[in-house]
């Protein structure tokens, strides 16, 4: 648990805006959806349509990872984009914004 407290810390930081904190939380959101995808919870979406994906598991259960693989869906195609597009915006402004090197004074040029 505390790992896990150290480790959401680290990704809220007060450098929360950089770069690379865009690309981690995109990576993450990315890694969490694959997973979702290869324990097939696509499967339990049907709870829309109002057909059950199981008949085995309740209707509450079966909403619930309906509901959690259509939120890291939304998140995967909506948020994951912009936060790469964001981080490539951020590093080429970053990298444009470099202040210029000023001479030593005294030093004639």
């Amino acid at each position: 648990m505390n790992s896990l407290v150290r480790c959401s810390r680290r990704l809220w930081k007060p450098e929360a805006f950089s770069p690379r904190a865009y690309v981690r939380r995109a990576l993450i959101v990315t890694l969490v959806y694959t997973v979702s995808e290869l324990l097939g919870l696509r499967e339990y979406t049907t709870f829309l349509s109002g057909t059950t994906a199981s008949t085995s598991q309740s209707w509450q259960m079966v909403a619930a990872l309906g509901c959690l693989h259509l939120v890291l869906y939304f998140a995967f195609v909506l948020l994951v984009p912009v936060w790469l597009i964001a981080a490539g915006l951020l590093a080429a402004w970053n990298r444009v914004k470099r202040p210029i090197s000023q001479p030593a004074a005294g030093r004639p040029d």
